[in-house]
């Protein structure tokens, strides 16, 4: 009985991105954490091309990007 109800709650899952969409969105987040990394240590050059690329171009592709 319990197999039954955690299957149900599965199917009730709702994603509204695909995951080409998912994945575009974390390679931003990831360019621009590690723009923001690289602050720190002391490359400012590099650092903001890795931020305005990552969380001003790519994560707002991810986001408008359609689902299934």
């Amino acid at each position: 009985m319990a197999e039954k109800r955690e299957e149900s709650k599965r199917e009730n899952i709702y994603l509204p991105y695909g995951k080409k969409a998912y994945l575009v969105q974390g390679i931003g987040l990831l360019l621009g954490l590690l723009g923001f990394i690289l602050t720190g240590l002391g490359d400012i050059t590099f650092s903001v091309i890795l931020m305005v690329l990552g969380l001003v171009v790519i994560l707002p592709i991810g986001l408008w990007m359609k689902g299934k």
